[in-house]
């Protein structure tokens, strides 16, 4: 505990905003984490499952299925069936609508990340320069040898800044990466599994100009 004590209050006042942040960065990532489980990969296998029970005409049985599952995926498959009789053009757009409002809460809070990825290291560089001059006033005000250690000391302890900057840096890099990988593919799983089931329910229908009959 002291060894953290003395770490903390070497690297000087920039520490308590670091300290913020990585905080911040900490809640954000598990706020995420816990989010993104509603993203397992259960598309596929929903929609089989939906393309199944829409190929037989089971369309409300289809829908409750979809109301049922967390997700980005089977809300878009809901949203098909819901307006399943409207033009192919309108059922695109309001599953576009859809995707836009989950790719909104998908985003939540990733752009905090992104922010601390690139101000974490600039404060702890800054908090550096102070403590390099702090430690070249001291070597100005130098009368004797004796003084090189605790020059010395100064100088490794005005890095510890930079140190805790850069660690939260690549924290919070790799976390927001991650969080972003795991968007695009829900993304694309969304697009992909609308599309064909949109597709599904116009060769149920060819010759009709609405897809689907209720």
């Amino acid at each position: 505990m002291d060894s953290i004590k003395h770490y903390f209050q070497a690297g000087g006042w920039v520490m308590w905003p670091l300290l913020a942040l990585s905080l911040a960065s900490i809640a954000v990532i598990i706020e995420r984490a816990l989010s993104y489980r509603t993203l397992a990969h259960v598309a596929p296998r929903l929609l089989t499952q939906v393309s199944q029970l829409v190929d037989q005409g089971r369309f409300e049985e289809a829908h409750k299925m979809c109301i049922g599952q967390p997700g980005p995926v089977a809300a878009c498959l809901a949203t098909v069936i819901q307006h399943r009789q409207m033009p192919v053009e309108d059922i695109e757009r309001n599953v576009q609508e859809v995707g836009e409002d989950y790719f909104i809460k998908l985003e939540k809070y990733l752009p905090l990340l992104d922010t601390t990825t690139t101000i974490s290291p600039l404060l702890g560089l800054l908090g550096t320069l102070f403590g390099m001059i702090g430690t070249f006033q001291a070597i100005a005000a130098a009368k004797n040898s004796g003084a090189n250690d605790s020059i010395l000391s100064g100088v490794g302890e005005a890095l510890y800044a930079t140190a805790t900057g850069l660690t939260i840096a690549v924290v919070c890099f790799v976390a927001y990466n991650y969080f972003n990988a795991r968007q695009r593919r829900a993304t694309a799983e969304m697009e992909q599994s609308a599309t064909k089931l949109i597709n599904l329910l116009r060769a149920q229908s060819p010759r009709k100009e609405t897809v689907g009959v209720a």
